[in-house]
């Protein structure tokens, strides 16, 4: 008996008529009916009463069909758990930061784990963490929205940071100082901490700072806005293509937190396949 295919029963029973059932798993009348067929052939009793295209249980297919239903969903469960126990779940915050070579590696030495990413808002992320729907979360270490929780981090990467604004801007105003006090400074976090962290850090490097902060929920549209001069950014140097549209200045050395990207994961919810990861990142630090 194939489980996969046991919904095909299930239709019939549903829709008490092979055609219709056939159209809902989208297969042919001829092969709902020879599956019926065989598996009535297999169990040694027939499961339907076939009158004018109607379809009725008889009383070993009431039987069967109770039966099979605890019997599928024990299956699909036992499915889950197993693809479950096959992935290492993790939410991520920021998009600016796509290159996580020790992640890669990971999967090559586990090639049986695979690791699922979700990107999702700051609430949604720490809910998913204390749920145990999420093993870890990647976000940028300057972010402050997990920090008042029971939290471990161990640090991923740290990246080079620019501050990033068009060409255009910085013939308007000629300095990048002029530029961070006239236009917006456009960033995806909502951090409030985050935003008076960038503006305290700008004003010890340039003696200035922004005044007005423009949210965005994706880098494309950051580097959109940024291309058509409606602000300047702080962003991984690395990610910024088409670098000739764009002034760049390295500012790493100032922003030492924004360029540290944390795995954070809760101290008392730590799976064998974090743990596994966990391991991992020391060993390629060592």
């Amino acid at each position: 008996m194939d489980l996969n295919k046991i919904h095909y029963f299930f239709k019939a029973v549903e829709y008490k008529n092979f055609t219709q059932a056939a159209n809902a798993c989208h297969i042919g009348q001829t092969t709902m009916s020879k599956y019926i067929a065989v598996l009535e052939q297999e169990l040694q009793t027939q499961l339907f009463i076939r009158e004018h295209r109607t379809l009725t249980l008889t009383k070993q297919g009431k039987q069967f069909y109770e039966g099979m239903k605890n019997i599928y969903t024990s299956y699909q469960t036992l499915c889950q758990n197993i693809q479950q126990t096959n992935t290492l779940h993790i939410g991520m915050k920021t998009t600016d930061f796509t290159d996580f070579e020790i992640l890669e590696s990971f999967e090559k030495k586990y090639p049986h784990l695979s690791i699922s990413y979700s990107y999702l808002e700051e609430n949604e992320l720490m809910e998913g963490l204390k749920a145990h729907q999420l093993d870890a979360l990647i976000s940028p270490s300057m972010l402050s929205f997990y920090k008042n929780n029971p939290i471990e981090t161990t640090t991923l990467s740290k990246e080079n940071v620019s501050l990033v604004c068009s060409k255009e801007l910085i013939h308007k105003y000629h300095t990048i100082e002029k530029v961070i006090q006239s236009v917006p400074y456009i960033t995806k976090a909502t951090d409030q901490n985050y935003h008076q962290l960038c503006k305290d850090e700008l004003y010890k490097i340039y003696h200035t700072t922004f005044n007005k902060v423009e949210y965005v929920k994706e880098f494309p549209k950051q580097l959109l806005l940024l291309n058509l001069s409606r602000g300047f950014s702080i962003l991984p140097t690395k990610e910024v293509e088409n670098r000739n549209q764009f002034y760049l200045e390295d500012i790493s050395k100032y922003f030492a937190d924004l360029e540290k990207i944390d795995l954070v994961y809760l101290k008392q919810n730590k799976s064998e396949n974090l743990n596994l990861l966990l391991q991992h990142i020391h060993e390629k630090k060592c």
